[in-house]
């Protein structure tokens, strides 16, 4: 297969250069009178000679002339100067056909610069064009040469659906030879785009149209070979036919020979024998049998005509008969290509068909992988946290309880721990609120009911929800946020973020600390900020926050626990109302989480 790729590469390089050697084939070299060649500028000169008289044309072809004589000196950068004076020449007069013409030619030269993108502008310019004159064979020349371009600029996809334009154009045209540079084109550009399953579908096709080629020449010399056989028995039958008529006339003129010797013989008898009478009898006998003997050649002549007649009518009869026999062969063989030519469309519909199907069965099996990863996920996550960060805070407060019950403990301790345990159990609860959200959003998925909301009563929420913990801790949470100021999202998880945010900050300050949630307005957003002046993170710590795989946990200022699901929770809400979350922290001096949200101007 490699060495077959091969030779499509070098069957693309000269694809790449087809315009130029049909365009080139004018640029014929002219000579002056005394010999010398023209020169460019004498070309330039009678081109502003033309263009004075307002012959545009003229003076459009001068200038060709000249730009093709430095594009095959290999001066490109004047070359396409020159094209650009005779395109605005012709677009002076409209010169369609001309303009596409020099569209093609600077296409060209920009492939040479390596210049793709003007290369690809030029050649779709041309494309135009020939798609106006409906010429199928330049359209397809057209379109295979944007495909090369593509490909220069790793643009396969594109470059695959000018090809299969191409190939479309092939097979209306039944042009077997263009199907099959469709096809290597084709089987060459997947290969680019790392389509191994694209390229060898079409490179067998590739193969295939190769060999049904490679036969139809093999056909074509052998039917030529019978008809130079066939020429050679012509001339054959020829030459007999002159050798028979040379063979009659070196007959008539030795018969006539024959008469003219017996003439004299007889004269010379009568003169010496006979009298004048008698001779004059003599003579009109004798002319009589030169008659008779005129006569008989005639009827010689007659039947060699009516042999070389019979001959020529059976010659044409066997040349009729062997190129009736030879028509009957190749329309014979036409069908069997017709055939061959059909059944390999509907093979390659049929693994069009199979290969959609295993791509649409690949895509469903994938998707139920996902989706059964993703909920063996949740079910490994939920467990580890029901199992270890809810199971050890309850089994602590069962202790405590049993600790009560049976009077271990004197009213004093029994207030202290009272407050304490409800303190845990504050947050063991709002930890268990975040397990549930976060595994409703993991099974159901997230899906926001937007409204127009107003983000200081959702702050003044926290403010209230967390009031006994922060007096406990001596912490001020500050409300900053513009009272007017309303977004676009979903309520109940705008609450769910801003509660985990507040809460998250309450555990990470120390006493005597302070918590400010601010609105700042940018352009159509509302960015919304929570900064605490606590202990703050190390740059490890912050690498690790929002990935997924790497669960960690770590203890606040009073030794309160988390699970982690928390940040996870309030990324997947924020994103889920068209937002980012993002966050910047520095250790011993605080952290700051910042999400946005969509404005709601009114």
């Amino acid at each position: 297969m490699r060495n077959y790729l091969r030779i499509l590469l070098c069957f693309s390089f000269l694809v790449q250069f087809s315009t130029f050697f049909c365009i080139s084939s004018f640029a014929q070299d002219e000579y002056t009178k005394d010999g010398k060649k023209v020169s460019v500028e004498k070309y330039l000169s009678l081109s502003k000679e033309k263009e004075k008289e307002e012959d545009y044309r003229g003076a459009s072809d001068f200038l060709n002339k000249a730009a093709l004589i430095k594009w095959e000196a290999k001066e490109l950068r004047p070359a396409i100067d020159y094209f650009q004076q005779s395109l605005k020449l012709n677009q002076k007069v409209d010169n369609q056909s001309g303009m596409y013409g020099i569209y093609s030619n600077l296409a060209m030269i920009y492939a040479d610069l390596a210049n793709y993108d003007s290369s690809l502008y030029f050649f779709q310019k041309t494309l135009e064009g020939r798609r106006k004159n409906s010429e199928n064979v330049t359209i397809i020349s057209s379109l295979i040469n944007i495909s090369v371009v593509l490909n220069n600029l790793k643009r396969y996809e594109e470059s695959a659906k000018f090809l299969k334009e191409a190939l479309d154009i092939a097979q209306e045209m039944n042009d077997i030879a263009q199907m099959r540079s469709c096809y290597g084109m084709l089987a060459e550009t997947y290969e680019k785009a790392g389509n191994d399953e694209q390229k060898t579908y079409y490179f067998n096709l590739y193969k295939s149209f190769s060999e049904l080629l490679q036969k139809r020449k093999i056909e074509k010399v052998e039917t030529e070979l019978d008809k130079e056989k066939l020429k050679a028995e012509i001339i054959a039958l020829q030459k007999q036919k002159v050798d028979l008529e040379l063979m009659n006339k070196n007959l008539e003129l030795e018969q006539k020979s024959e008469i003219v010797e017996s003439q004299k013989d007889s004269l010379g008898l009568l003169t010496g024998k006979y009298t004048k009478q008698e001779l004059a009898i003599q003579l009109m006998q004798e002319k009589a049998n030169a008659e008779r003997a005129e006569t008989m050649n005639r009827i010689q002549e007659q039947k060699a005509i009516t042999r070389t007649a019979i001959l020529v009518a059976f010659f044409i009869l066997v040349v009729s008969g062997l190129l009736f026999y030879f028509y009957i062969r190749t329309r014979e063989k036409n069908k069997d290509l017709a055939n061959q030519r059909n059944q390999l469309q509907e093979q390659a519909i049929l693994l069009e068909e199979q290969q959609e199907e295993l791509e649409t069965q690949k895509s469903i099996l994938e998707k139920q992988r996902d989706k059964l990863k993703a909920s063996n996920g949740v079910k490994d996550k939920l467990f580890s946290i029901i199992s270890h960060d809810l199971r050890t805070p309850f089994t602590s407060v069962n202790g405590y309880l049993t600790l009560i019950k049976y009077g271990a403990l004197t009213l004093e301790e029994v207030t202290t721990l009272a407050t304490e345990v409800k303190i845990s159990v504050d947050h063991h609860l709002e930890t268990l609120n975040n397990v549930l959200e976060w595994s409703k959003a993991q099974m159901q998925g997230l899906k926001p009911v937007l409204d127009k909301i107003n983000l200081n009563k959702i702050a003044q929420n926290q403010q209230v929800f967390f009031k006994a913990l922060a007096e406990s801790k001596e912490i001020e949470i500050l409300n900053d946020v513009d009272t007017k100021t309303r977004v676009f999202a979903d309520p109940n998880q705008i609450d769910v973020v801003l509660r985990n945010l507040v809460g998250n900050a309450l555990k990470f300050t120390p006493k005597e600390g302070r918590i400010t949630i601010l609105s700042t307005i940018e352009e159509d957003f509302v960015s919304i900020t929570v900064t605490d002046t606590g202990i703050g993170m190390s740059k490890e710590t912050l690498n690790k926050l929002f990935k997924k795989d790497e669960h960690f946990t770590t203890q606040g200022t009073n030794n309160e626990a988390g699970t982690g699901l928390g940040l996870f929770l309030c990324k997947d809400f924020v994103e889920a109302n068209a937002g980012k979350l993002s966050v910047e922290s520095e250790e011993g001096k605080g952290t700051s989480f910042k999400f946005d949200l969509p404005l709601v101007v009114e």
